[in-house]
């Protein structure tokens, strides 16, 4: 599945291309990555080093692989879209602590174009989450670009803060009957797609 980049040492792009909200409580994001090129880690030790040191706690993530890995070991060779998904999971974890969040990185290129991939992540705030996966998409980028260090992260994290703080009063203001409505219509005046619709997870 490793595909041969013409720079060896570039991250490739990892676009999202539309975020949904399903019936389930989870947010699933449409990755796309070039056809022709890498879709892992693998020989980009940079990307998951770099990401270790910017969010120290992502080295705590548990992930449920076949060979029992620890998150950190997997990182050495694992799909970037999956690394994305715990960066949104660290990122919403950081401004609203609530429980554990979970995520899924699933494909199927017999059906969808090569490439491309859904993340599955739980979210507590729509706004929150769709920002949070939007800044994670940034960082990553970022980091293949060697232009993290001109990306703020305490200043980008505090406006998620912000964000959620306005979130949780204008929800808290509102009767119950209109609270979910106000934050989904705010989530989606974010430049993304939203539905609620129920989207089947893969085992």
């Amino acid at each position: 599945m490793h595909g041969l980049p013409e720079d060896p040492g570039r991250v490739p792009n990892v676009d999202i291309l539309s975020i949904e909200f399903t019936a389930a409580g989870q947010m699933k994001i449409t990755v796309q990555m070039p056809e022709k090129g890498r879709f892992t880690t693998h020989g980009l030790p940079h990307l998951p080093r770099r990401l270790f040191r910017l969010f120290p706690e992502l080295s705590k993530h548990k992930c449920e692989n076949d060979f029992g890995y620890s998150f950190r070991r997997e990182c050495q060779d694992t799909e970037l879209p999956h690394l994305l998904e715990h960066l949104i999971i660290e990122l919403q974890s950081m401004i609203q602590p609530s429980g554990v969040l979970r995520g899924q990185t699933v494909w199927d290129w017999r059906r969808d174009p090569r490439g491309q991939f859904h993340v599955y992540v739980d979210y507590t705030s729509e706004v929150v989450a769709i920002v949070a996966a939007r800044l994670a998409e940034r960082i990553i980028k970022a980091i293949d670009s060697r232009d993290v260090d001109l990306t703020d992260i305490e200043l980008e994290v505090g406006r998620l803060h912000e964000m959620a703080r306005l979130s949780r009063e204008m929800a808290a203001a509102l009767p119950d009957t209109h609270a979910h409505s106000w934050e989904t219509t705010q989530a989606e005046s974010l430049p993304v797609h939203s539905a609620m619709e129920p989207v089947p997870i893969a085992a």
